[in-house]
């Protein structure tokens, strides 16, 4: 798939424009305004003759817009994470119609990969960018299978800036984490067979380990005072002596219990009311620490759901160790 151009070419679909203008490419589909940005990207060497006049950054911007107020797109989610599928070159696949999505869906179920087709309404969209950001996920492939273009996240929904903000009112977010994490458990979980896919899981295990032994959790966490203090203007808050501090914990089936943590807000907010829970922000060494006691500590339990139990624990010092020479 991800063709740059159909059986008929876009030659055929140059519409009678000279400059293109925001105005001019109101009622074109996306679809069609993508077969316009090619003319004008292919113009300068003369494959598309006529097209020399269409303006390839208005056009773009016309995408763009047509996008974002799309009144539904399609995103291919992986069945298995159930999160968004990261295709090749860091690229989550987004249809602008239907019937293109179900078209993807079924030529890639032949190809062994599992795809669920989410629609996502104009209200949303600006929603489902701002998950790309705590993804990590950077860039759109538009209508594979049709004519495509890649449009970067950034473009539609830049990141946020937080310069001047002090840290403790940045909100956490572990973009690193999340994207390796779905990159190893998309991998993993993949029925597709090919020549060095088990040297491609441990780069992409090794990845997720690198991250995670530097990321910064939320840790469900309720204060109980017996005279409550304010935070100060930043936030910080000086705890009294008689305080306790509650962690969440989680029951399973064995009867063992779990310690809860998170990568980011929305996360945490899957499984935990932030106005009845506080959350904590702990280091990977400080998740050890707490769970030491318990079955081990889940991520995102409402989401990819890792486990570190005591092997998976084990694993990862081992990994650190040799990483850093065996010290």
């Amino acid at each position: 798939m991800n063709n740059e151009r159909n059986n008929g070419g876009p030659e055929g679909n140059i519409h009678a424009v000279s400059a293109m203008t925001m105005k001019a490419a109101e009622g074109l589909t996306i679809q069609d305004l993508i077969g316009l940005l090619q003319s004008a990207r292919n113009s300068a060497d003369g494959r598309v003759p006529g097209a020399e006049h269409l303006d390839e950054q208005r056009l773009f911007e016309a995408i763009k817009n047509a996008i974002l107020n799309a009144e539904n797109i399609y995103i291919a989610y992986d069945v298995h994470t159930n999160y968004p599928y990261i295709g090749a070159n860091d690229q989550v696949w987004v249809f602008s119609e239907e019937r293109f999505a179900a078209n993807a869906a079924d030529y890639y179920l032949q190809q062994m990969i599992q795809l669920e087709m989410k629609q996502i309404g104009r209200e949303d969209i600006r929603r489902l960018l701002s998950e790309l950001h705590l993804l990590g996920i950077r860039n759109l492939l538009i209508d594979n299978g049709q004519l495509t273009v890649v449009v970067a996240r950034d473009e539609l929904l830049p990141p946020p800036d937080w310069s001047g903000t002090p840290e403790i009112q940045i909100p956490v977010s572990n973009p690193g984490l999340q994207h390796a994490m779905l990159s190893f458990f998309q991998a993993m979980y993949s029925r597709q067979q090919f020549a060095g896919k088990s040297q491609m899981l441990r780069a992409a295990e090794a990845r997720m380990l690198d991250e995670l032994v530097q990321t910064k959790f939320l840790v469900p966490m309720q204060i109980k005072e017996e005279q409550p203090s304010a935070p100060d203007e930043l936030g910080k808050k000086t705890l009294q002596q008689g305080t306790v501090i509650q962690f969440a914990s989680l029951g399973v089936e064995d009867g063992e219990s779990w310690l809860p943590v998170f990568t980011d807000w929305p996360e945490f907010e899957k499984g935990y009311d932030k106005t009845v829970w506080g959350g904590n922000v702990a280091t990977y060494e400080d998740i050890v620490a707490l769970s030491a006691s318990m079955g081990g500590a889940v991520i995102n339990f409402r989401g990819i759901g890792f486990r570190l139990d005591e092997k998976n624990k084990r694993m990862v010092a081992e990994y650190v160790r040799e990483r850093d020479g065996g010290r």
